[in-house]
């Protein structure tokens, strides 16, 4: 086992996925600006870019992650993932944006040093709005498209960035999350579903955003502690998102954010997940695998996640990170001043 992290190593890896993708990532081309994000968040998590990026690459970065944004009347506005689906004139058949990419890549602006001056956050907004559900979810990319609790957490993620919640209908919204609330005490992705680790981070994450999590509107104290429990039991060595699922390191941020937004992460065993974490780093490659095997591939989701990870358990050298927004604490804090 590896006695500690390989920094070196990681950033390498990060680097090449930040000057090319390899072949393994074509199916996740409409994802790309995510990419970006697990990449350059890392290395910002890591300390290492601010040394990395010269200010023409940074400016370069910038201006591509602005050619995804779509706007127009009567458009799903915000940001594409990738310049697959543009046309000239913007008014392409698929010219729509998406929740999850628009997160990724107002965070990506965030971590840049962007101002958003150039974000048209009236369009983004008026969106969201309209791509909210009855039932209180979001659309994830126009109607009739994905909705679940992964575009409740970015919907309400955007605002937070935005700093503006009058677009969100916080009835409709309360009642979609408590209706996804499990026996078991976990949150699934929607009503009838099974409690799962990355949901359950979603909707707390959620109501941490927008500051209802403490006050009783949605959870009471009793239901909290519950789901506390909930999340300790997904912990063996690392965690698993289910229920008699296998140990996965990206878990370990999903959970361990959770329960270091519940004030709880004191209760985890802290030496067993570093451990296991440590044992999924690629020792060839850099990157992190998905479960620790001699044989796995390391990839981007897999390594900014354990990264996050190491953060939340404040390895030595990595930046401290906001879990309930999921980028480090000094571009959180840079975000609230913009």
């Amino acid at each position: 086992m590896s006695e500690g992290l390989i920094l070196q190593k990681h950033v390498k890896f990060l680097i090449r996925h930040l000057n090319v993708f390899p072949e393994q990532y074509c199916s996740l081309d409409t994802n790309r600006v995510t990419l970006l994000f697990f990449a350059v968040s890392a290395l910002d998590l890591l300390g290492e870019l601010d040394k990395l990026l010269t200010d023409d690459r940074r400016r370069s970065i910038i201006d591509w992650i602005y050619k995804l944004q779509v706007t127009g009347p009567g458009k799903f506005c915000g940001f594409r993932g990738c310049m697959s689906f543009a046309s000239n004139d913007g008014g392409g058949a698929y010219s729509s944006a998406n929740l999850a990419q628009t997160y990724s890549a107002l965070l990506c602006l965030a971590i840049l040093g962007d101002d958003f001056k150039r974000v048209n956050k009236d369009a983004l907004l008026n969106t969201l709005k309209k791509s909210q559900k009855g039932d209180g979810s979001f659309w994830s990319e126009g109607f009739d498209s994905e909705s679940d609790m992964r575009f409740v957490f970015c919907a309400v993620a955007i605002c937070h960035i935005l700093q503006d919640f009058s677009y969100i209908n916080f009835s409709s919204l309360r009642n979609f999350i408590r209706n996804s609330l499990n026996y078991d005490g976990g949150i699934g992705q929607g009503p009838g579903d099974e409690s799962h680790g990355g949901s359950t981070f979603c909707a707390i994450a959620s109501l941490s955003l927008a500051n209802r999590l403490w006050d009783g509107s949605v959870l009471s104290k009793q239901e909290i502690d519950r789901l506390v429990k909930w999340a300790l039991w997904k912990q063996d060595d690392g965690f698993h998102g289910r229920a008699h699922k296998p140990d996965d390191s990206c878990y370990a941020f999903w959970i361990g954010a959770t329960l270091e937004i519940l004030n709880a992460n004191h209760l985890m065993d802290k030496d067993k997940l570093r451990s296991f974490l440590l044992i999924a780093q690629h020792q060839h490659m850099g990157g992190f695998c998905k479960i620790p095997e001699e044989s796995g591939y390391p990839d981007l989701l897999h390594t900014y996640f354990s990264i996050a990870a190491f953060s939340l358990l404040r390895e030595p050298g990595l930046a401290p990170i906001n879990a309930s927004l999921n980028v480090s604490r000094h571009v959180y804090e840079r975000i609230l001043k913009s």
